[in-house]
C-alpha cells in the first residue's frame, strides 16, 4: 500500500507541475517512486529504467531528473564534489553519507538540532538547511 501512495504522490506532483505529461515522464516517476523514499544517482535511474524494459536514453534521464528537481518533484542532494543524488523524500530531513560505499541514509530532521545560524545576508531569506554527516566503514 505504501508503494502505491508514493507513486500517487509523485504523479500528483508531476500533474501539478508545468511539465507536459509525456509517457516517458509518467513512467519515470512511477519507476522512481515505486520503492518509497529512495536516493538515486542518474546512472542508478538509467539502470533501473533499463531493467523495466523502458527505452530512455541517459541524456533524457538527466534532463528529466533536472526538470523534476526544478519543479519540486525530486530533491537534489550533492553528497560530495562528485556524488549527486535525486531524493524522492521531499519532507525536511538530513543525510548520512558513507564515503566508502556511496550510500545516502535519511536522518529525521527532528534528530538534528541546530542551535545557531549565521546572520542571513541582507535582502536574502533562508530557504532550507541541509546537513550531510559524512561517515565511513
Amino acid at each position: 500500500m505504501k508503494t502505491h501512495s508514493h507513486v500517487k504522490k509523485g504523479l500528483e506532483l508531476l500533474e501539478n507541475s508545468p511539465l507536459k505529461l509525456t509517457s516517458q515522464r509518467i513512467n519515470l516517476v512511477k519507476t522512481l517512486f515505486q520503492d518509497g523514499n529512495q536516493h538515486y544517482s542518474a546512472e542508478d535511474v538509467y539502470n533501473k529504467v533499463k531493467n523495466t524494459g523502458l527505452r530512455i536514453s541517459l541524456a533524457t534521464i538527466y534532463n528529466c531528473l533536472n526538470q523534476f528537481t526544478a519543479h519540486g518533484i525530486l530533491k537534489m542532494v550533492k553528497a560530495s564534489s562528485d556524488k549527486v543524488y535525486y531524493d524522492t523524500n521531499l519532507e525536511p530531513h538530513h543525510h548520512f553519507f558513507c564515503k566508502s560505499t556511496g550510500e545516502l541514509i535519511d536522518i529525521d530532521a527532528k534528530n538534528v538540532n541546530i542551535s545557531k545560524l549565521p546572520k542571513i545576508p541582507e535582502s536574502k531569506k533562508l530557504n532550507s538547511i541541509d546537513v550531510i554527516v559524512n561517515i565511513s566503514d
